[in-house]
């Protein structure tokens, strides 16, 4: 009955997180191509140097890739192919879309997995604590500090960083090195700041968060029923409190996770020069590179969809209590 109920709630999300996708799909094509100009204008710089008609140039380049074509041509022309496993082609870079995004998506999974990591950890070990401890200076401490996290954007400290770590002090680069081995001692030096600015706001945010559910816990009667038996406090904190504290945090890291997919990890590349996802998604847009823009919406939206999904079924496993109708 459970595995039933699990998998017909995965199906029906499932479906509806493809009419979802189609929607954000159908609204970001028709979007990136309202706007007055087009790919073929990027062109334009070069054309007087050859000695050729823009107007030709821009014509010819359009009629090679559809553009001429009425926006539900367009359209259906694009879905068909997406269908296939064709994503297009980026006239920017000019190479498939589909091979761009396989170069690019690691420099941003490396970026978000190694910042949740630093802001689960840390975050929720100093909001314990900070609970544990209640209304002591180490508790001021945390309240304060995770209060300046949450509120400094993260565009902001980054470029603060850069200039007291890498132009002050010459600690670290002022730009990502492509090449150096990716997850070697090196790559990770030199993703301290990016992964410290990304990871700030989350950090402070699993630390507030961490602190209030474990003080809602610590005042139930289980917790001095735990006590009254004689149990040691860490188990009482770690098994009882923290367990029944631990599902609004999931909900929170998961939920993080997706904003941080479409917001703050693009914003981080842009400004340590990171060429993952974000970063070659805002060359796209200044480029008018409709493919691109188009791709990496796509993939957000399925990520977040995803993202959405697995914190869902987590609820259910976590809290039994829960069930889906």
């Amino acid at each position: 009955m459970e595995k039933t109920w699990l998998r017909d709630y995965i199906i029906k999300r499932l479906f509806y997180a493809l009419i979802i996708a189609w929607g954000v799909l159908t609204v970001t094509f028709i979007l990136v191509r309202v706007g007055p100009t087009s790919p073929a204008d990027k062109y334009l710089a070069n054309l007087a140097a050859r000695g050729e008609e823009p107007a030709q140039v821009i014509a010819a380049i359009e009629a090679r890739y559809g553009l001429d074509k009425p926006l539900y041509e367009q359209y259906a022309s694009y879905v068909g192919n997406l269908v296939r496993g064709d994503w297009g082609w980026s006239l920017s870079t000019s190479m498939p879309v589909i091979e761009l995004i396989k170069t690019h998506w690691i420099y941003s999974f490396q970026l978000i997995l190694l910042s949740t990591i630093l802001a689960a950890l840390v975050g929720i070990l100093i909001g314990i604590y900070s609970a544990v401890r209640q209304y002591s200076k180490t508790d001021y401490i945390a309240t304060f500090f995770s209060f300046i996290g949450i509120s400094i954007p993260n565009f902001w400290l980054g470029v603060m960083l850069i200039l007291l770590f890498s132009v002050q002090l010459g600690l670290f680069k002022t730009y990502y090195d492509t090449g150096v081995p990716l997850f070697s001692l090196a790559n990770l030096k030199q993703l301290i700041l990016p992964v410290i600015t990304l990871g700030t706001g989350m950090m402070a945010g699993y630390t507030r968060y961490t602190r209030s559910a474990m003080l809602d816990n610590l005042r139930k009667d289980f917790v001095r029923t735990a006590r009254a038996k004689g149990l040691p406090e860490r188990v009482v904190i770690g098994k009882h409190v923290f367990r029944n504290a631990v599902l609004p945090l999931v909900t929170i890291i998961m939920f993080d996770l997706g904003s941080i997919v479409f917001g703050g990890a693009y914003l981080t590349e842009i400004v340590f020069g990171i060429p993952g996802l974000g970063r070659i998604s805002f060359n796209a847009v200044f480029a008018d590179d409709y493919a691109v823009v188009v791709a990496v919406t796509l993939i957000s939206a399925f990520l977040v969809l995803l993202i959405n999904l697995v914190t869902d079924i987590a609820y259910a496993y976590l809290d039994p209590r829960i069930r889906y109708d």
